[in-house]
């Protein structure tokens, strides 16, 4: 497989080689750019799979580099790793990169940080929709999921929650339909699901008819339950409408993540254990989990 690649905008030779070392033991490719204008007009040519990007660079700063990928929509799902000298980031920059690195940056930050993002191999080189529902893709939303679950490592404060939606009963509505009709019924259910999300919610179809919303930048638990009980009164709505005869349902929860759980697959197992649960209890209204609440089941 083609080796993921890896733009490294920093005009510091030093931190450069750093890198470059790093990422090759990795198993990435590298190419470096030491000129805010010379990576605008790479950027223009190629796609990359990750940018570090330093914000103090000749010609044009990174600030105005961040801001040009996050308004191109064939790079605005690039995740963005800035490069800085200030710790006090989240007051500095007008649209938020995905992930950090403080200087000075040593060799076992760098290393812990590629290792524990190398499950994005190559996912950012794949189209990111999936094609029934125009949804982002399950493989895209792990590679969100893997830089929001860095970023609250990195600050040790913040949580975001990982929203689920399940329809019931899935298998009868496959049956009741051709696959065309199936899919358009699919698309209209995704269109209404996105209405109600905030822009910044990356929202993607998974497994067996469940839809999955990452909900970044949450301080408190009242934030994704307030979407979720918006996500359920649209679908609610949605499902009245169209009047199947079926008694379609969402089964809907939000699991909130911080940074207790040692990696993404964790997470992603604690879904499957809250929706199987949500299931079972038949529920009527969105609920809210978390690791310490699920314990006990996933002991059992």
């Amino acid at each position: 497989m083609e080796k993921p690649l890896v733009l490294i905008i920093e005009d510091d030779r030093d931190i450069v080689a750093l890198f470059r070392h790093v990422l090759d033991i990795a198993g990435y490719h590298t190419e470096i750019v030491m000129d805010g204008r010379d990576a605008m007009e790479r950027l223009m040519t190629i796609r990359p799979d990750v940018v570090l990007l330093d914000m103090q660079l000749p010609g044009i700063s990174g600030v105005d580099i961040l801001n040009t990928i996050r308004a191109d929509e064939r790079l605005r799902a690039t995740p963005v790793v800035v490069i800085t000298a200030h710790s006090n980031y989240s007051d500095i920059f007008p649209i938020e990169p995905d992930l950090f690195l403080l200087k000075p940056v040593d060799i076992y930050q760098l290393s812990d940080l590629v290792q524990r993002l190398k499950p994005t191999h190559g996912f950012m080189r794949e189209e990111p929709y999936e094609k029934a529902t125009g949804l982002y893709t399950f493989d895209f939303f792990t590679v969100r999921l893997t830089f929001a679950f860095e970023r609250i490592k990195q600050t040790g404060v913040q949580c975001f929650g990982v929203l689920f939606a399940a329809i019931d009963p899935f298998d009868a509505l496959k049956t009741r339909f051709g696959k065309q009709e199936f899919n358009g019924f699919l698309r209209e259910m995704a269109d209404r699901f996105k209405s109600t999300l905030r822009p910044t919610d990356t929202i993607a179809w998974w497994e067996d008819g469940c839809f999955l919303t990452l909900v970044e930048e949450v301080r408190t638990h009242d934030v994704p339950l307030k979407i979720a009980e918006r996500v359920w009164d649209s679908l609610a709505d949605f499902f009245e409408q169209k009047d199947t005869d079926l008694n379609l349902r969402a089964n809907l929860g939000v699991l909130i993540c911080d940074s207790k759980y040692a990696n993404v697959d964790e997470i992603l197992s604690d879904v499957r254990l809250a929706r199987e649960l949500l299931r079972n209890e038949l529920t009527s209204r969105p609920t809210i989990y978390d690791r310490d609440s699920l314990f006990k089941n996933r002991q059992a």
